[in-house]
C-alpha cells in the first residue's frame, strides 16, 4: 500500500486512440544514423537560420525558450522525436497530440518553429525536417537561457501519425513518484541519472496552479515548505472556489535562467510538483540533486548530454519530411494521505466478513454463478473489471462510479472501459442482496474481488481464497484509466514498467495475461496489425481470417467484435499461451511476451503444464487484489448502491 494516492480530476477526454505500428527501414537519401552537421552539404545555412530565429524570439519573450525545451521533451517522449507534436487536427484526425491534456493550452513555441520552417523553405525547400528544427531550437534555447552549449546530431525525419491519447500514456504527470518516473524514463532508454538532469528544465517556464494545488488543499502537503505553500495559496486559490486556472513561475528565484536553482528548490522543499520532491526519496537521486546545487557546471554538462540522448528516442527513418509543420490544460490532481481506519484494520484477511456478515461470500458466489451460467461472457467481464479497478487508484471500486453533474468523466467512461467493460449488473445484483442481509457492511471493492474469484472458478475450475476488508474510494476519473491501464500496443518493456508501478513483476504479468483466453475484443484494438499489411509478428493466415471479420478502419462503418481466443472462447485455460506461440493472439502486447527469454519460457511452460498456469494465475490475482487498497479514511463502505459515493 502506498501512503499517497494520486487523484486526477480532469474533465476532457477524447476519441479512441489509433495505434499505427510502422516498420523501420532506411529512407532513400538518409542514413540510419543521426550525425552532427547532417545539413552541411544539403542546406548549409540550416542551423544558423534556426539559431537566428530562436534568438530573435527568445530575446523578446524569454518564456518561449522554456517552451521550446519542453516542446522537444513532449515530442520525443511520444512516438519518438518525429515532430508529431506539431501536427494540427484535421477532419480525419481531430485529436492530435497538440490537443492532449498535457499540451493544450500550455505548450508553447509553435510560432517559433513555424517561423524557422518558413525561412528554411525559402533557403532549401523540402530539405530540413520539422523534427530537426525542434531539436535545434531546444539546443539554442538551452544556450540562451543557461549558457549550455552542445552539438545535436540531425537527420531525423517527420512522422505522419499523431494522437492525443498517446501523449497521456507517455508524458509523466506532476504527481508521479520516483518509481513511476524511473519506470517511464526507462521505457525511453533514459536512466534515473538522466531523468534527474532533465528535471532541471523545471528551473524555467511557468505552471498552471492545477498542476500542484493538490499539495495546497485541503492542507499544505508536509513534503512542501509550509511558508512556501502559504505563499502559493495566495496565488492559487482552492480549486473549489477558483474561477480560473492561475499561472506561476516554476522557479521564483531565477525564473528565466536554466540553472542549478531548481535543485536548491527541491532540497528546500520549495519546488512545485510532487514529482520534484520525489527526487529526494532515494539516496542516489538525492545525492545527485545535492551535487548539482554545489557544482552548476556538472549540471550543465549532464543536462546537455541527456538532451542529446533524448534526441535519439525511437527514431524512425521510413517516414517523410513535412513541408509544413502546421497541418488541455494541465491535469488536476489531488494527493491524499491514506491512514489506517479505526474499525477496519490495516491488513486484509481471508474471512474478514465471517463475524460481520456471515453469508457475504456465499451471496456473491450465488449471484455470480446465476449470471455466468446464463451468460458465460460475463465471467470474463468480471475478471477484467477486477483488473481495471485495481490498476486505477488501487482496488477501491472507483471503476463502478457513475458520472454525476459534479464529475461527468468517471473511469467507467474512459476509452479502455466504455463501452467494452462488462459485469456491472452482476455487482449491482450482489450489492442489492448484501444490503438486504447486512446493510452497510460489505464494500463494493470486496464484491468485485470476490466476483472475479468466483468467475475464475466457473470458467476454469481455478479456486483461491481472496482476502477481504477493502474500503471503497470516493474519487473516479477517466484520465487516470488512460494513464494506468496498458493499451494493446504496448511492448514488453512498457508492460513490465507499468506492472512494476503496481508492485507486480514480469512473472505476474505473464500469468495474468492468461485472462486473454476469455472475453471479446473490438477490432479497433488490433486492426493496426492487419492494415495496410498484416503484421509480420502475426500468423499470416490468421491475419487474413481476421480481415474478413474486421474491415479496414478507413472503410468500416462500425467497430466489430471477435473472441480473444477462437479455440476455447469461454474457458480460462492454457490455450491463450498456445495462441501466443503460434502467433494467433490478437494484440501486439500478446506477441511481446515472446521477446524475452524469461517470459517466452514461461509462456511455453504454461502450454505444457496447465495446472501450473492455474496456480500462478490464482496467486497473481490475490497479489493484484492488494494494490493500493483502502482500509481507512478516506475510504468508505458505499451503499445502498455501488454506483454513487455516500
Amino acid at each position: 500500500m502506498e501512503s499517497n494516492i494520486s487523484i486526477l480530476i480532469t474533465c476532457l477526454i477524447f476519441a479512441t486512440a489509433f495505434q499505427l505500428l510502422l516498420p523501420v527501414s532506411e529512407a532513400s537519401g538518409r542514413g540510419s544514423e543521426l550525425k552532427v552537421g547532417y545539413y552541411k552539404d544539403k542546406c548549409e545555412k540550416a542551423e544558423s537560420i534556426v539559431t537566428s530565429t530562436v534568438s530573435s524570439y527568445v530575446k523578446s519573450y524569454p518564456g518561449l525558450g522554456a517552451g521550446l525545451i519542453r516542446l522537444f521533451f513532449h515530442d520525443c517522449f511520444v512516438r519518438g522525436c518525429d515532430a508529431s507534436v506539431l501536427l494540427d487536427p484535421t477532419p480525419e484526425n481531430n485529436q492530435t497530440e497538440k490537443l492532449a491534456i498535457p499540451n493544450f493550452p500550455s505548450l508553447r513555441g509553435f510560432e517559433v518553429i513555424d517561423a524557422a520552417k518558413a525561412e528554411l523553405e525559402k533557403e532549401c525547400k523540402g530539405v530540413v525536417s520539422c523534427a530537426d528544427i525542434i531539436a535545434l531550437a531546444a539546443r539554442d534555447a538551452s544556450y540562451l537561457l543557461g549558457n549550455i552549449f552542445y552539438k545535436i546530431p540531425t537527420g531525423r525525419l517527420d512522422g505522419r501519425v499523431s494522437n492525443s491519447t498517446e501523449a497521456l500514456l507517455n508524458l509523466p504527470p506532476p504527481f508521479f513518484n520516483l518509481t513511476q518516473l524511473e519506470a517511464l524514463f526507462a521505457t525511453k532508454g533514459l536512466s534515473a541519472s538522466e531523468m534527474v538532469a532533465l528535471s532541471g528544465a523545471h528551473s524555467i517556464g511557468r505552471s498552471h496552479c492545477s498542476s500542484f494545488t493538490s499539495r495546497l488543499y485541503p492542507t499544505i502537503d508536509p513534503t512542501m515548505d509550509q511558508n512556501f505553500g502559504a505563499s502559493l495559496r495566495k496565488l492559487c486559490p482552492d480549486p473549489k472556489n477558483a474561477t480560473n486556472d492561475g499561472v506561476v513561475p516554476q522557479d521564483f528565484v531565477t525564473p528565466d535562467k536554466l540553472d542549478e536553482q531548481y535543485y536548491k528548490n527541491v532540497e528546500s522543499l520549495t519546488a512545485l510538483f510532487f514529482s520534484d520532491w520525489s527526487l529526494l526519496t532515494s539516496s542516489e537521486t538525492s545525492k545527485q540533486v545535492d551535487t548539482y546545487t554545489k557544482k552548476p557546471e556538472t549540471f550543465k554538462q549532464d543536462f546537455a548530454n541527456a538532451m542529446v540522448k533524448m534526441g535519439n528516442i525511437e527514431m524512425e527513418s521510413n517516414i517523410s519530411i513535412l513541408i509544413t509543420c502546421l497541418i488541455f490544460a494541465t491535469a488536476f490532481q489531488l494527493l491524499l494521505p491514506v491512514s489506517e481506519a479505526s474499525g477496519c484494520g490495516s491488513e486484509l484477511k481471508v474471512g474478514y466478513y465471517k463475524d460481520k456478515c456471515e453469508k457475504a461470500e456465499s451471496i456473491v458466489t450465488s449471484t455470480v454463478s446465476s449470471y455466468v451460467k446464463s451468460y458465460p461472457g460475463l465471467g470474463a467481464g468480471l475478471i477484467r473489471l477486477f483488473f481495471h479497478d485495481c490498476f486505477v487508484r488501487g482496488c477501491d471500486a472507483s471503476v463502478l462510479l457513475d458520472p454525476t453533474p459534479e464529475n461527468n468523466q468517471t473511469e467507467k467512461l474512459a476509452i479502455p472501459n466504455f463501452p467494452s467493460l462488462r459485469g456491472f449488473e452482476v455487482i449491482d445484483a450482489a450489492k442489492a442482496e448484501l444490503e438486504k442481509e447486512c446493510k452497510g457492511v460489505v464494500s463494493c471493492a470486496d464484491i468485485i474481488a470476490l466476483a472475479a474469484r468466483d468467475a475464475s472458478y466457473l470458467l476454469a475450475n481455478i479456486f483461491y481464497k481472496i482476502p477481504t476488508g477493502r474500503l471503497d474510494g470516493r474519487v473516479s476519473n477517466s484520465t487516470e484509466a488512460l494513464l494506468n491501464l496498458p493499451p494493446p500496443f504496448f511492448n514488453l518493456t512498457q508492460l513490465e514498467a507499468l506492472f512494476a508501478t503496481k508492485g507486480l513483476n514480469a512473472f505476474d504479468l505473464v500469468a495474468l495475461s492468461g485472462a486473454h483466453s476469455i472475453g471479446r475484443s473490438h477490432c479497433s484494438s488490433f486492426t493496426s496489425r492487419l492494415y495496410p499489411t498484416i503484421d509480420p509478428t502475426m500468423d499470416q493466415n490468421f491475419g487474413a481470417s481476421l480481415r474478413k471479420l474486421c474491415p479496414d478502419p478507413k472503410n468500416a462503418t462500425n467497430d466489430g467484435v471477435v473472441p480473444q481466443d477462437f479455440v476455447t472462447p469461454d474457458k480460462l485455460d492454457e490455450q491463450y499461451y498456445k495462441n501466443v506461440e503460434s502467433l494467433t493472439a490478437l494484440f501486439f502486447s500478446d506477441w511481446s511476451l515472446l521477446t524475452s527469454s524469461e517470459t517466452s519460457k514461461q509462456v511455453d511452460t504454461y502450454t505444457k503444464e496447465p495446472e501450473t498456469f492455474k496456480q500462478d494465475f490464482a496467486n497473481a490475482m490475490v497479489k493484484m487484489g492488494n494494490i493500493e487498497v483502502l482500509t481507512g479514511p478516506p475510504g468508505e463502505v458505499r451503499g445502498p448502491t455501488c454506483r454513487f459515493v455516500n
